[in-house]
Formats: structure tokens, C-alpha cells, sequence
């Protein structure tokens, strides 16, 4: 089958590891995908580069405009101007390739997708990764209010199914609205063809002149709500007294110069080891040059891709008790959790893990079993889009905005 697959993304970070791993997904189980979105270069972006919403792409990052930041509500009103570019375009792709399914990951007003999948009978699958109406508004960001709930809604309402990422999600969904039958709940997942718990950290740790020290750490894009602080904070106490550990960053982002700052803010800038940015190619050695990964904080209905690869890797995880965590997760038994925003717990967690090797082999090793035993892998989530297009049948007919 051909898979006609539309995005709106230019962003590097999770957004495209996610549409690519998906892709490949598709295209491993023997289904051709043509990709359609916008060109990847950065320096003439119309919407936010990499730095973005918690689950999206737009939420912590000023617009911009060919390299010039734009106001939010000229960000709106061309992300609604943006589709008398895409239905055009979306609809060339499809009446050349004709294919069966049009997938779509949801973007802020974007309407291509469900037009276009209206126009040649084709199952429409949106991919929600973020209420991104709820989330621009929560942090102020949002001027057409009413109209983004009415599209986003009438989008999730109108697909043939909406995949989202957590039953926490799911459940905001329910609350406005949207039919339990038309959501199809699927975490996001790893490709363990690269991370698992073969891979050795050990040139990492060598470059880096980590040799014989434990390492705790996060990797990923850092941005002020990944809660980085935090985690050097709670850890600050043990660097301090134990010359043998370290604290270390992978990741680019605009929250670094002040992890910087705070670092020597609280004495452990000899400590913390700021590796900067890394491939995507090398990510996996990264991780696995960790005796321990956090993930320091989290929205309350994503599914970080960072916590599935710490778990493939086999690397102790520590993360917050939260309802979307805990979809993934089983504390004390697959990975070991703490209060969201309670740094001085977080702290304790670090401790009981550094003074216990036991334990650490024990979480790390349920961990890594946990990706096969519940299909945390992006081939089963494509297989589980197919199935769903399968037994979805065609668009439902739906009421307007």
C-alpha cells in the first residue's frame, strides 16, 4: 500500500525522529511512503525551528520568518494562510500516487490532510502528539483561542481514527467532546535495531574523560521545561562529596547558558560535563555511557521517546510519578519515580541508585525487557496504525466547525 504522509515539521529533535523511525516503520513492513511537508531549511522557517511546545514544536520558541522573529498572532494567522499552500500540493500527491491512507501529524489549523483525504475516499489517521490548543494557551501564546479548539476538535472528530500518545491524552480528548471509539491510544516507541543493551558507552566515556567515574544524566534538546536544573540541583549535594561522580548533558538548547551559570552557581562546574550536541547516529553510545538516566520532567499527557530509549538501552531510569509515566512504566520494578517538581526526592531516589549496583542491574534489566514485552517499538505502532485503518472503515461524516 502507499501511505501518503503529511507533516508541517522543520524541527530536528523528537519531531523528526518520530516522523522518520514511523516512516521507516511503514516501509519495513513493505508499504511505500511519500513524505510531504515543507523543505528543511532552517534559515527560512515559517514556523518555529526546534525549539518547541512540549510535545510540538511551538510552545517555549518565538515564531520566525525567514530568520526574523514573528508575533504570535501573525505565526496564526499564516499557520491558517499555510493550508492554501498544502491542499494543493497534498492533493497534486495524491492524485499522482493515489494511496490508501493519508496520515497526517497534527499541526496547529493545518486542515490539508482531512481535505484532502475527503476529496479521493481515502481513511484519514491524524496523529496527535500534543492538545496543542490547550498547550499554546496554558502558556500564553495562543490569540485565536475558540477558533484552534473548533479545528483541532472537529479534526480528531472527523478522522478515521486519532492516534494519540498517552490514555492521559485520550482522556482530555473524552473530556471536550471527542468519541472514545475514534481514539486509538499508542505511546510512542524505539527502533531496537540501534538501542539496546549491546551497545557500548565506553569510547564515550573515554572521550569525554568519564573513565571510572558514575555518571547520571539526561540527553535530549535542552529546553527550561525538561527540568535540567532540577536534576543538577538534586544531585549538586552528592557531586559535591563524591569525587567520583559526574553529572553529564548530551544535547543542545536554549536552557544551556543557564545550566552553565547554575552549575557554578552551586559549586559543581568541575562535576557536570556539558557534551553539547551529538547525531542522531550517536546518540545510542551516549545513553549507554550512563550509569543512570533521568527524565527530570515531563507535560502530563506526552510520551517522551527519550524514556524508551533509556529503557531499551537497559539504563536504570528515574522519572516522575505521573499518570502518563506511569502508563510506561512500573515503578520501583521497571524504573523508579518521584514527585513531579520535588527535587529534594529526586535527590534521595539518585542516592538509594548510587549506593545500591544491585538494584540499578535490576531496574536497568526490566527495563530493557519491558520494550519487546509491551511492543514499544515503532514497527508494532505502525502495524497498529494498519490494523486500525483495517477496522476503521471510512471517514465518519461529521458536522462542521
Amino acid at each position: 500500500m502507499k501511505i501518503l504522509y503529511h507533516h508541517r515539521t522543520r524541527g530536528e529533535d523528537a519531531q523528526g525522529i518520530h516522523i522518520r523511525a514511523l516512516c521507516a516503520a511503514f516501509r519495513e513492513l513493505g508499504h511505500q511512503v511519500v513524505l510531504v511537508g515543507p523543505p528543511r531549511r532552517r534559515s527560512a522557517a515559517l514556523f518555529p525551528p526546534g525549539g518547541a511546545p512540549p510535545g510540538t514544536g511551538v510552545a517555549d520558541a518565538r515564531p520566525s520568518l525567514a530568520g526574523l522573529v514573528i508575533p504570535h498572532w501573525f505565526y496564526e494567522l499564516l499557520a491558517l494562510a499555510y493550508n492554501t499552500v498544502a491542499v494543493p500540493v497534498l492533493l497534486a500527491q495524491a492524485l499522482r500516487h493515489r494511496p490508501g491512507l493519508i496520515y497526517e501529524r497534527y499541526a496547529l489549523f493545518s486542515l490539508a490532510g482531512l481535505c484532502v483525504a475527503r476529496v479521493v475516499r481515502r481513511p484519514f489517521i491524524l496523529e496527535v502528539n500534543a492538545p496543542l490548543s490547550l498547550e499554546l494557551r496554558q502558556h500564553g501564546h495562543l490569540w485565536l483561542r475558540g477558533l484552534a479548539q473548533r479545528v483541532e476538535d472537529f479534526l480528531c472528530r472527523s478522522a478515521t481514527r486519532t492516534v494519540v500518545v498517552s490514555q492521559a491524552m485520550a482522556e482530555i480528548l473524552k473530556n471536550r467532546g471527542i468519541p472514545a471509539e475514534r481514539l486509538l491510544v499508542m505511546p510512542n516507541g524505539v527502533d531496537q535495531d540501534r538501542f539496546h543493551a549491546g551497545v557500548d558507552g565506553e569510547s564515550v566515556r573515554s572521550r569525554l574523560r568519564l573513565t571510572g567515574c558514575r555518571v547520571v544524566g539526561f540527553v535530549g534538546w535542552v529546553r527550561r521545561w525538561h527540568g535540567v536544573d532540577g536534576l543538577m540541583a538534586a544531585l549538586a549535594p552528592r557531586l559535591r562529596r563524591d569525587p567520583g561522580l559526574r553529572l553529564l548533558v548530551v544535547g543542545d538548547g536554549p536552557a544551556l547558558p543557564d545550566l552553565r551559570a547554575r552549575a557554578r552557581q552551586l559549586g559543581v562546574e568541575d562535576r557536570v560535563c556539558f557534551a553539547g550536541a551529538v547525531s542522531q547516529e550517536e546518540v545510542p553510545a551516549y545513553i549507554a555511557a550512563l550509569d543512570i538516566a533521568v527524565q527530570p520532567a515531563v507535560t502530563e499527557y506526552a510520551s517522551p521517546i527519550k524514556l524508551f530509549e533509556y529503557l531499551a538501552l537497559g539504563c536504570p531510569v528515574v522519572a516522575p510519578d505521573q499518570a502518563n509515566i506511569r502508563e510506561l512504566i512500573r515503578p520501583g520494578v521497571t524504573a523508579e519515580v518521584f514527585p513531579p517538581g520535588d527535587w529534594g526526592v529526586l535527590g534521595v531516589r539518585l542516592e538509594e541508585l548510587l549506593d545500591d549496583p544491585q538494584r540499578c542491574r535490576q531496574l536497568g534489566e526490566r527495563g530493557a525487557a519491558s520494550i519487546p514485552e509491551h511492543g514499544y517499538t515503532w514497527r508494532a505502532n505502525a502495524e497498529r496504525v494498519l490494523a486500525a485503518v483495517e477496522a476503521g472503515g471510512s471517514l465518519p461524516v461529521t458536522e462542521g466547525l
